[in-house]
């Protein structure tokens, strides 16, 4: 065999190794990206079915907070409702004597306020619960002034008074003093609450 001769076959031979070693190469290199692939789906899926599990349990976690603000709210709401009905009924079974000395209060302090508004008060309407007419008209009449009274009756109030010169209104009912008096109630409970 001629050198020629020779050398060709190294090199065949050479090159066949090397396919060879090539064609392994790729194969494991294949092989290495497949199983990295396959980690990063099972990592992935994985990371994907924790995520879920977590989005759930928030989701839980975010209803029940909902559910519980409505508990919440409906129970306020019932509590204010007592507390409105029982207040309402001490108010309206107040004896006769507690409650005119409670008018004749709310009766001056309203007065008092419509007369630094108003100085020059000449005119005023006096709205009253019927049951409280006879009442007011008699302190009306103790109280004496200038000032020209007309008492209405408002069968809406429970007690109390509201003033008006025409142009200002004072309300010093037991309607609107109650309802101001649960929401401070409401808000000392809630603060507690929270607390």
């Amino acid at each position: 065999m001629s050198v020629e001769e020779l050398k060709r076959v190294v090199l065949e031979k050479a090159r066949a190794e090397a396919d060879q070693i090539i064609a392994e190469a790729k194969k494991k290199a294949e092989a290495i990206v497949r199983e990295a692939e396959e980690k990063k789906k099972r990592f992935i899926d994985s990371e994907k079915s924790k995520l879920r599990r977590e989005l759930q349990v928030e989701s839980r976690i975010g209803e029940a907070r909902r559910r519980a603000r409505l508990i919440l709210s409906s129970i306020r709401a019932e509590i204010a409702k007592e507390i409105e009905e029982k207040a309402f009924e001490k108010l309206n079974n107040l004896d006769s004597k507690k409650r005119v000395e409670s008018l004749r209060i709310l009766l001056e302090e309203s007065l008092g306020e419509l007369r630094r508004a108003v100085p020059s008060l000449n005119r005023v309407e006096v709205y009253v619960s019927p049951k409280d007419k006879g009442n007011i008209e008699d302190l009306l009449r103790t109280m004496g002034g200038n000032v020209d009274f007309k008492v209405i009756e408002d069968p809406g109030i429970i007690g109390g008074v509201k003033v008006s010169s025409g142009e200002i209104l004072v309300d010093n009912t037991y309607n609107t003093r109650l309802r101001k008096a649960t929401v401070e109630v409401f808000k000392e409970v809630l603060r507690e609450l929270s607390a």
